[in-house]
């Protein structure tokens, strides 16, 4: 490979990792944070280098604005939009923009975290799932707080208020972790 090519190489999967994602402990939110956007993607640290998060995370900017915007502006689009699966990876294998910061961040949403059984329950209830990624209502941010908090909620959207819990996305969230918890009795 020339000169050339190692250098995209290397600016393409350059990425700042904070030394509290060493300590991260099952249950803490790991914050993505993009550079230039002012957006973040979120996941939930759940053991040894990995995370579970809204797979979106994996495609471009562009891609996730434009899918929003189909749903804003056909809202019954979510047939002709591609779902997305909760998945689980590396923090290493998420591909981000070159200068992506990636830390624990517990301290945005001033809630207290859920247990760590109900935690964990949620992981395994929402594993492989797919959803349709909406940027107002259900995003990675929606995901990691529902996991960590049993709240779904969302800062980084400015149509939102801060810190306010997304109503429809919880209720709909702990509608599928009970219809999964009744087939399994």
């Amino acid at each position: 490979m020339n000169a050339l090519g190692n250098w995209n190489s290397l600016l393409s999967t350059w990425k700042q990792v904070d030394k509290s994602v060493d300590t991260a402990v099952i249950g803490d939110l790991i914050e993505f944070l993009l550079p230039w956007s002012g957006l973040s993607h979120w996941a939930v640290y759940v053991g040894e280098g990995h995370v579970m998060h809204f797979g979106v995370g994996d495609e471009n900017t562009t891609q996730k604005a434009c899918r929003s915007f189909i749903k804003l502006l056909i809202p019954k689009s979510g047939s002709i939009l591609k779902k997305t699966r909760i998945c689980t990876q590396m923090i290493s294998e998420i591909r981000v923009p070159p200068g992506t910061t990636i830390r624990v961040n517990n301290n945005k949403h001033k809630l207290a975290p859920s247990t760590l059984d109900e935690i964990l329950y949620r992981c395994h209830t929402f594993h492989h799932q797919e959803f349709t990624y909406d940027m107002v209502n259900f995003n990675s941010e929606h995901f990691a707080t529902f996991i960590r908090y049993g709240q779904a909620m969302g800062n980084q959207i400015s149509l939102k208020p801060n810190n306010k819990a997304n109503a429809d996305t919880t209720q709909t969230l702990q509608m599928i972790m009970q219809q999964r918890s009744e087939t399994e009795i």
